[in-house]
Formats: C-alpha cells, structure tokens, sequence
C-alpha cells in the first residue's frame, strides 16, 4: 500500500515538474523577436537621430543593431551579448562588458538601457516595442552615369525611411526622409514635412520605387536597391 502510493506521489511531482518546466520555457519564449525604438540627441552640427533595435534570440543571445547619419554616410553599430529574464527584470549582458539591467512591461514593450553608437559614453534608458517589420534594413545600389552615385535607403523597424544619394565627386548629394507602410509587397512612403507621397515594392531583398538620384535634376526616377 505504501508502495503503491509512493508511486502515486513520485509520478504526480514527475508530471507536475513537467508542465512547470514546459510553463517556463513558454514564458520565456513569448519574448523572443525583435524590439524597435529610438531618440534623438544633440550633436555636431545639429541633432542626430538614432533608429535600432533589440533582437531577442532563441539561444538567450540578443543583437543590438543601430543606425544613425552624419553628414552623407549612414552609419551601423552593432552590440552582441547574452541575456536573461527573471519575472518582469530583463538583464543583458554585453560582450566583455557588465550587465545592464532593464524591464519587460505589460504592454510588451520592453525598456533597456541602449548604447546607439561606438562613440556614446553612457547608455540611453529607451522603451522598444515590438516588431514584426520584415523589409527593414539597409538597401543599396550603385548609379551609373555621367557621375557614378551611390544610393542607400534605410527602412526602419518603426517604419522611418532614411535615404541617400551621393555622388562619388563633391557634388551636392540628396537627403530624403519621411515614414513608410507595408500592405503586402507594397510599400507606401511619405516625405517628411510635406504631402508627397510616393509607392514601390519589396521583394526578395529588393526595394523598387522612385527616388530622386540628382540634387542638379531634383526629379524622382524609379531604381531598384538591394540588401
């Protein structure tokens, strides 16, 4: 009798161990993706706007990847390291550096402190929310003509588009900006501060839609950039 209700005890506390651990592993799962956000600061010559985001991966490893302008380049910095999640702590640690501790809230954003660039002394406490934005990135193409120009569109997780043009000689380069939406393959952009709009495509790691290529001409012309 005894025997028999050990068994009944030792297999009770076996399943219940399971449904616990497979509770845990759920719970960090519903974290894992991809987090968007940005700020704005003061610097040389003006504001620099900063656009990144956070990937939490599967494998309890996080990517950090942000971009910022200065001048005609657009510029990438990329953090690396190891995270963890106790409750609502979310605690990043990143390579060869010490821990960071942040938060995960109810509205499934997530706040961390986030260093935009290789140059920042101090990180920025900033709330990412999440995102399933799967054409943003850094897009690029090379122009050939009378002046070769190399053209750089930046689609943001939080649907800003940044873009480029810049000539290989010292002529004036171009400077777009503004939001963007997705519907499917179609994507619908805006100019910042104004009622232009304007319509491409993204596939298969291509953006197709008309920019302006020549600050001399000003008129949009429709090219094709790639990842």
């Amino acid at each position: 009798m005894k025997r028999a209700f050990f068994g009944v005890v030792l297999m009770t506390a076996l399943v219940f161990g399971v449904v616990m651990s497979s509770g845990a592993v759920q719970a960090a799962s519903e974290h894992i993706g991809v987090y968007a956000g940005g700020h704005e600061t003061a610097g040389m010559g003006g504001a620099v706007t900063y656009t990144y985001s956070v990937e939490l991966k599967a494998d309890d490893t996080y990517e950090l990847k942000s971009y910022f302008i200065m001048g005609d380049v657009l510029y990438e910095f990329i953090e690396t390291g190891a995270y963890i999640v106790d409750g609502t702590k979310l605690i990043i640690t990143p390579s060869g550096q010490e821990a960071v501790e942040g938060s995960l809230n109810n509205d499934g954003s997530l706040t961390i402190g986030v260093k935009p660039s290789q140059m920042a002394s101090k990180r920025t406490e900033s709330t990412l929310a999440p995102s399933n934005n799967l054409v943003a990135g850094v897009y690029k193409a090379t122009l050939q003509g009378a002046v070769a120009v190399e053209s750089t569109l930046y689609l943001s997780h939080n649907n800003q588009y940044f873009y480029m043009a810049v000539p290989v000689n010292d002529s004036a380069a171009v400077h777009d900006n503004g939001v963007y939406s997705v519907n499917g393959a179609e994507l619908s952009f805006k100019v910042a501060d104004s009622d232009v709009t304007f319509v491409g495509k993204a596939e298969d790691g291509k953006v197709s839609a008309p920019f302006v290529v020549s600050a001399m001409m000003g008129m949009r012309m429709e090219i094709t950039l790639e990842k």
